[in-house]
């Protein structure tokens, strides 16, 4: 009898697998809306980013390009008067129309709604008129352990080793976790101690950790600024640390230095007219840069080594950016020989190499770092391009060890979409230089959170990783928390 009743729920399960294994999901691209008369409310993304919100689930998911798409949704939003019209079609990757929909209504207050409505009829239309590709045939029960896909947990507990390594396995976190911060943090620094200061658009803060993260000290920044970096550098031979922020005000750079001694915070300087971030080239040490921004650039000249002179920036030993590369993304590595290459992340996300000319040599195939913090500035080609701003996001940082490895994060995960971006989980992805490409050598476990940003402590072997737990969405304020975890 037993055995009778392992054997039907063994063959249970085997059929529950295969139907899984047979309901696939479509992938769905939605492209920019066509907005009449003139978008003068950016009405373009917005309405992107509401159908796209709405529409994904129960078997049909966003992707971010044309390409990697079943079915593509292109959609239409028209004023005569008060009345507004949403219309929407769908075609196939082959140009095909499978579906249409359309939403009317009096006024703006009604637009909200309408997309609601109009995203359940497409979304219908498209499962009953798209065929989803199959999903890969999942193992037989009694094949699942063990199999070759599945890494096997490390002595460490804490980094994935296995470079053919597809599915981790579900081990207790490691690493140490902090409390929940309340707020959506964007920035995080250290240097030689365990204390870290965060930011976010209200200002920055000293935190240091023990049983939990106390807080030491805080500085406010007005509400009409907005931060886009923080690193710090020290503790000098007196025991003081510089913290530079990098801070837009509206659309100029705005920066700030303040100096953290006796858990004290005391601005040195304001309103630098440069942005800054803290390094490692070369896995040597660590060096603070500054780059300007031009009025119709976002990144403007060189970068170059700052440091502070009676209160003021003095820039020394500048470094020519090459394409796609600024203050933000980029690092410097050498190979075996001594060679001298230069990494940074392209506007899509790709990892870049150049050589020492300028000239790009490799690009990864999979998009790697992603970032939610961004600037806007007024657009001079409005004419052309349909909007009044553009929006510039700032790149994750590149790290490069003693070791001449790169490590970068990927972020991924819920919703990409151009400008529209809302990241659900990450891992820390650690490359070597081969001679004529990068090959991932160890990442970190995957985590269900958004990395806002991270540091590296050369000398402690450890990430220091913050990540959003919970957006800031619907009136909440979010919810941050800082992770430290060992790489060695």
């Amino acid at each position: 009898m037993k055995r009778s009743l392992v054997a039907t729920l063994v063959l249970l399960s085997a059929l529950l697998a295969a139907t899984a294994a047979s309901a696939g999901t479509i992938r769905a691209y939605i492209a920019d809306f066509a907005v009449s008369p003139a978008d003068t409310a950016n009405l373009k993304p917005t309405l992107q980013r509401l159908l796209a919100t709405r529409i994904a689930g129960d078997g049909l998911v966003t992707v971010d390009s044309a390409a990697e798409a079943d079915v593509i949704v292109s959609g239409s939003y028209v004023t005569l008067g008060k009345m507004f019209s949403l219309d929407v079609i769908a075609k196939n990757a082959s140009g095909k129309q499978v579906a249409a929909a359309f939403e009317q209504g009096e006024s703006v207050d009604a637009l909200i709604p309408a997309i609601g409505k109009l995203s359940a009829k497409i979304k219908g239309d498209i499962l009953s008129q798209v065929k989803a590709p199959a999903a890969p045939p999942a193992p037989a029960a009694a094949q699942v352990a063990p199999s070759a896909e599945i890494i096997r947990k490390p002595a460490s507990a804490e980094i994935v080793k296995a470079p053919s390594a597809e599915i981790v396995r579900n081990e207790a976190m490691p690493g140490w976790y902090s409390q929940r911060i309340t707020g959506v943090m964007s920035g995080i620094a250290t240097w030689g101690t365990k204390d870290v200061v965060v930011a976010d658009n209200n200002g920055i803060r000293v935190y240091r950790p023990g049983a939990k993260l106390d807080l030491v000290t805080e500085a406010a920044i007005p509400d009409r600024m907005k931060i886009l970096g923080v690193d710090a550098m020290g503790p000098e031979a007196s025991g003081r640390v510089l913290i530079f922020v990098t801070i837009i005000d509206r659309e100029t750079v705005a920066s700030r230095i303040y100096a953290l001694q006796n858990d004290t915070l005391k601005l040195v300087a304001e309103e630098i007219p440069y942005m800054f971030r803290a390094l490692s080239p070369y896995g040597g040490a660590k060096k603070v840069y500054a780059q300007q921004m031009g009025r119709s650039e976002d990144f403007y000249g060189d970068v170059y080594e700052a440091s502070i002179v009676d209160g003021g920036v003095k820039l020394a030993n500048p470094i020519k950016m090459p394409r796609y590369a600024n203050i933000f993304n980029f690092n410097m590595f050498r190979d075996k020989s001594g060679k001298s290459y230069l990494t940074a992340f392209s506007e899509s996300g790709y990892l870049l190499v150049y050589s020492d000319t300028g000239e790009e040599i490799w690009r990864s195939s999979d998009k790697l770092g992603g970032s939610e913090t961004y600037f806007q500035k007024k657009d001079a080609d409005e004419r052309n391009t349909g909007t009044p701003f553009r929006t510039r996001f700032i790149d994750q940082r590149i790290v490069v060890t003693d070791k001449g490895d790169v490590i970068v994060p990927q972020n991924s995960g819920f919703f990409v979409l151009g400008n529209l971006r809302s990241y659900s989980k990450y891992s820390i992805v650690s490359l070597a230089w081969n001679g004529s490409s990068l090959e991932e050598s160890w990442r970190t476990k995957q985590s269900q959170n958004y990395l806002a940003d991270w540091a590296y402590n050369a000398a402690a072997k450890e990430l220091t990783l913050l990540e959003v737990a919970q957006k800031g969405t619907f009136g909440g304020k979010g919810g941050s928390v800082v992770r430290v975890l060992g790489v060695e």
